[in-house]
C-alpha cells in the first residue's frame, strides 16, 4: 500500500529499491493514493526491480521536474479569473502520467500484471472511491487532482479530488478486500520533529502532515487486530511535498533506499512478521 504525500513520493522509490533488493517478493495487490497511485501503477505493472529502475526514470524526468510549475502567461490569466481555483493545469500531471505509461507501456487496469487499486475523493458524495478496471489515465489524474493546485476530474458525470482528502494511507479499504497482511509506505512522518513554521505554506504544509499522519496511526490501532498491518514511514520534512529539484529527488531516493537497507539488516525477517510501524530517519 501506498499512501499519498505529493514529492515525498520519491521517498517510496526507495524503500520500495531497498524491499526489492533484500528479495522482497512481489505483492498479490497494490493500493495506491495520490502519488502513491502513480508509483503504484508502475509496481503494478513491473512488480520488481525493473519497475523501480523506470519509477526513478519518471522522478528523474523532465515531467515530473515540472510538474509544480506554470507558464507566467497562465499564471496572469488565472489572476485575471475569479472562478479560477487551481494553481497548476492537469496538463502537468497528465504529461507525468503519459511519461510513465510509455515506459511500461499499459494504458489500462487489466494490462497490469498485479491488480491495482487507486484511491480518489468522490466530491460530490466526499467519501472515498476506488476504481479498478479501464483506462488508467482518469482514475489517476483524478486521485492526484491535489485541491488548490490541480483541477478536480470529472468522471462519469461527478468529480474527484486527491484521495488523500478522505484516506490518505487506506488501510481501512484494504482489510475491507480482505487483506490478511499489508505492508504500507506512508508518507506523512516526521512532522512532530520540525522547528515552528515561519510562513504561511509552512504552516499549511505542518498541519496537514500532521493531521494526516495522526489519521494513518489512529486507523493502524484500530485495524491491526484484523490483519497484519507493517508501516514504514520516512520521515520528510512538511516542506517536501512540494520540493522537486532533481538533486534532492536524487538524495531522498537514495536516502530511503539506505534506510529501508539499514532496517531490514538490523531486523531482518522479523520485520514483517509482527504489526508495527517503524520510522525511517534520512537525515
Amino acid at each position: 500500500m501506498l499512501g499519498g504525500g505529493g514529492a515525498r513520493g520519491a521517498a517510496q522509490v526507495g524503500v520500495l529499491h531497498g524491499l526489492f533488493e533484500a528479495g522482497l517478493e512481489p505483492p498479490v495487490g497494490v493500493i495506491g493514493t495520490s502519488v502513491g497511485a502513480l508509483n503504484g501503477s508502475a509496481i503494478a505493472a513491473y512488480p520488481s526491480l525493473a519497475g523501480i529502475m523506470m519509477l526513478r526514470e519518471v522522478w528523474m524526468s523532465r515531467q515530473a521536474l515540472t510538474v509544480f510549475h506554470a507558464h507566467p502567461l497562465g499564471v496572469i490569466l488565472s489572476g485575471l479569473r475569479r472562478d479560477q481555483i487551481s494553481a497548476f493545469p492537469q496538463e502537468n500531471v497528465r504529461r507525468l502520467v503519459e511519461r510513465a505509461q510509455a515506459l511500461t507501456g499499459m494504458t489500462t487496469f487489466e494490462q497490469l500484471r498485479v491488480p491495482l487499486a487507486v484511491v480518489a475523493t468522490d466530491l460530490n458524495a466526499g467519501r472515498p472511491v476506488v476504481f479498478r478496471s479501464g483506462l488508467l489515465t482518469p482514475a489517476l489524474l483524478a486521485s492526484t487532482a491535489i485541491p488548490g493546485l490541480f483541477p478536480s476530474v470529472r468522471i462519469d458525470g461527478r468529480e474527484h479530488l486527491d484521495g488523500g482528502v478522505v484516506d490518505n494511507t487506506p488501510l481501512d479499504i484494504a482489510i475491507e478486500e480482505g487483506a490478511k497482511e499489508i505492508l504500507a509506505i506512508s508518507l506523512m512522518g516526521g512532522g512532530e520533529y520540525e522547528a515552528a513554521p515561519h510562513s504561511l505554506p509552512e504552516l499549511i504544509a505542518r498541519t496537514l502532515q500532521l493531521s494526516l499522519h495522526h489519521q494513518m496511526l489512529s486507523d493502524y490501532e484500530r485495524l491491526r487486530d484484523r490483519a497484519r498491518i507493517i508501516v514504514l514511514c520516512p520521515i520528510t520534512a512538511p516542506t517536501a511535498t512540494w520540493e522537486m529539484r532533481r538533486e534532492h529527488l536524487a538524495a531522498v531516493i537514495e536516502s530511503s533506499r539506505g534506510a529501508t537497507a539499514a532496517l531490514l539488516s538490523q531486523r531482518g525477517s522479523k520485520l514483517l512478521r509482527h504489526s508495527g510501524i517503524h520510522y525511517l530517519d534520512l537525515r
